[in-house]
């Protein structure tokens, strides 16, 4: 595992005990925090859940900031694919992820002391409800 090793370890050992199905993962050495079952409107989703992957920087206890997710594979919205669901396709895990451009809006970018993995991954949630970043759709 990278450097900031203690500070997410223990982001996610709270985010456990409280409430949320997240573990960390890495592969090729990168870290991950891979959260399962994210709530997700069903329709348009194909499923009330899916499954997101969250590249965790090197320099993350530094300050460096948290971006987008990868979306596990095969999911289906609206019948197909969904429009910014199109980055590359990682394998991690055992699965295929592929990543989704989802930013946070322009001027309130995820900033350390502020924000935390905790709220990224409610920002990620917005995705699935078609809120919380200016490249909604």
């Amino acid at each position: 595992m990278g450097a900031d090793v203690a500070t997410i370890k223990e982001e996610v050992a709270g985010l456990t005990a409280r409430w949320l199905k997240v573990s960390l993962i890495e592969a090729n050495g990168q870290e991950y925090a891979q959260i399962l079952e994210l709530a997700a409107p069903s329709p348009p989703w194909d499923s009330s859940s899916h499954d997101v992957l969250i590249a965790i920087p090197a320099a993350y206890a530094d300050g460096a900031a948290l971006d987008a997710f990868y979306l596990r594979l095969p999911y289906k919205y609206k019948d197909g694919a969904h429009p910014q669901v199109g980055g590359a396709v990682i394998s991690v895990g055992g699965s295929q992820w592929q990543l989704v451009s989802w930013h946070y809006p322009d001027g309130k970018p995820w900033e350390r002391g502020r924000d935390s993995l905790e709220s990224h991954i409610m920002h990620c949630k917005g995705f699935f409800s078609h809120r919380g970043a200016v490249n909604d759709y």
